[in-house]
């Protein structure tokens, strides 16, 4: 619930008694989907804030101090340097705060999840954003982000007593709380006196830090799980969610996935050895061939020839037993058919029993990775099983070889090209558009793709041993440092008027700095 109305408005309580009159010193990114704000407050001292707003998880978070990198960060917002805040104000009824700074400015952050981003209005008026992946923050109205709904009891009545509608903020915490306490079995006026009881402990919260199986969570109400830490500071309470995110929750995430990636494994393996055994018992119930050739060489002068079906007499079960026959054949030749299909039926049995040999060998080293991640407590631990989470992209349609120097970096499969013809090949023709691309800058050399299928945040130790290959594999490739671009493919690009492997990069989304080498 960081990002939770109810949160904020306590954050912004608290952002106001710090930010009033404060001057705006820097702002700045140096990360991708990372924005940093200075503010030098009028005792003197420095106010940071950095807005984490990743894919996976998105926050605030208030560091005593940072230090801006040398290169690889770019000026933003520079219309409110040094502009002096004058309030900071929570909309009503939404996951967004704003703050004031003179000369008309307001600078909102919109708290949306993997949505967030900050939007400068001036005069009312749209400025720019950070995000500029959100096309649609463009049309936000400053006026309209406060929403403004009666929640008054008569309303609460007017509405059947169903309050979704009137606190749309509450959140799923707040709802099962309520479902907890049995408010949907209250009378109307039982249900508003539960609601006003949550809404007036929020009014000044306690804050719970809890770890989980899915990762670390900050919470306005106690729940179940590993208590990190309690508080009421929302500041303190959002930094130590943001280390508590990466020190603990990122490893909780990781091993729910790979513990569930083993589950459905585990469940598609034992569906695989029913229908095995299924087969099997199917086959079991049938009269084997070789006794049906035997029959048919102990009865070959009761068969008429040119018959398609015959019933004889099965001397192993003592009762009739109906064969079906090839009528172009003779009873002799009929007999040895089910002879030869004896023997190819022995075949298939060897491979049956080989097959559900394997199976089960794979279904017991399932169960041996669920009990070890089970017990994994570090990263270290849990990192032979990430591979799990690593699937490919089926390659049926593919060469049988791939045509480019392959490596591999804990499951991450790396493509480099051999030639300018090769780079073109693998950057417009194989390469995806959430796959990372890599050149060295500035200098002849090969194209570089880490394959991403799944679309996952790809590692900076695999970064940076992609971007060693692609020093290597360049004119740079005898240089102390060599500095590499780093973009998704889909910025990638080629005109026609272009040679073999030249391309245009319409967005570098970094520059990495590493010397030149290949991967073992």
């Amino acid at each position: 619930m960081h990002n939770n109305y109810f949160f904020l408005r306590v954050l912004v309580r608290e952002l106001r008694q710090k930010l009033m009159y404060a001057r705006l010193k820097q702002c700045f990114s140096q990360e991708k989907e990372e924005l940093v704000l200075g503010f030098e407050r009028q005792t003197g001292d420095d106010f940071w804030i950095k807005c984490a707003f990743g894919s996976q998880f998105s926050t605030l978070q208030f560091p005593e101090s940072f230090h801006r990198a040398g290169r690889n960060s770019v000026d933003l917002f520079s219309d409110l340097l040094l502009a002096e805040v004058q309030d900071v104000v929570m909309f009503d009824n939404e996951r967004a705060f704003g703050i004031h700074l003179l000369g008309d400015f307001v600078l909102v952050f919109k708290l949306f999840g993997n949505r967030s981003n900050l939007i400068l209005f001036r005069d009312g008026d749209y400025q720019e954003q950070f995000q500029n992946r959100l096309k649609k923050d463009e049309e936000i109205i400053l006026r309209g982000l406060d929403r403004k709904i009666d929640q008054s009891y008569e309303a609460f009545l007017a509405h059947d007593a169903e309050a979704f509608a009137l606190f749309p903020t509450l959140g799923k915490e707040a709802w099962a709380h309520l479902k907890a306490r049995g408010y949907e079995e209250q009378t109307a006026k039982a249900r508003w006196d539960l609601l006003q009881e949550v809404l007036t402990e929020f009014e000044d919260p306690s804050f719970f830090i809890v770890s989980e199986s899915k990762g670390v969570f900050l919470h306005l109400l106690p729940v179940s799980g590993e208590l990190l830490w309690e508080g009421k500071d929302p500041i303190e309470a959002l930094n130590r969610l943001y280390a508590y995110h990466y020190s603990i929750g990122e490893f909780n995430r990781e091993k729910f996935q790979v513990l569930a990636a083993i589950q459905k494994a585990i469940l598609k393996t034992q569906n695989y050895l029913a229908d095995v055994r299924n087969q099997r018992v199917i086959l079991d119930a049938k009269v084997p061939f070789e006794e049906i050739g035997h029959i048919l060489m102990a009865n070959l002068h009761a068969i008429p020839a040119g018959q398609k079906e015959v019933e004889l007499y099965d001397f192993y079960r003592d009762k009739p037993i109906r064969i079906s026959l090839n009528s172009s054949l003779s009873p002799a030749q009929n007999a040895e058919n089910y002879y030869r299909k004896s023997k190819n039926f022995s075949k298939e049995l060897a491979h049956w029993q080989s097959n559900l040999d394997r199976k089960e060998q794979a279904l017991e080293d399932l169960f041996t990775q669920d009990s070890q991640v089970q017990m994994a407590e570090t990263r270290k631990q849990l990192k032979p099983f990430l591979k799990l989470l690593i699937q490919q992209s089926p390659t049926a349609a593919a060469p049988a070889e791939i045509p480019f120097k392959e490596f591999a970096v804990d499951g991450w499969v790396i493509w480099v090209g051999k030639s300018a013809k090769n780079n073109d090949l693998l950057t417009l023709k194989y390469a995806k558009k959430f796959d990372l691309w890599l050149h060295a800058r500035d200098v002849a050399g090969s194209h570089v793709i880490i394959r991403n299928p799944n679309q996952q945040k790809v590692p900076d130790y695999v970064i940076e041993k992609a971007a060693g290959l692609a020093a290597y594999f360049s004119k740079r490739q005898h240089d102390t440092l060599c500095p590499v671009i780093v973009t998704p493919k889909k910025y990638v690009r080629k005109t026609r008027n272009l040679l073999a492997g030249q391309v245009i990069v319409d967005r570098e989304e970094s520059v990495v700095l590493v010397a030149p080498a290949l991967i073992d």
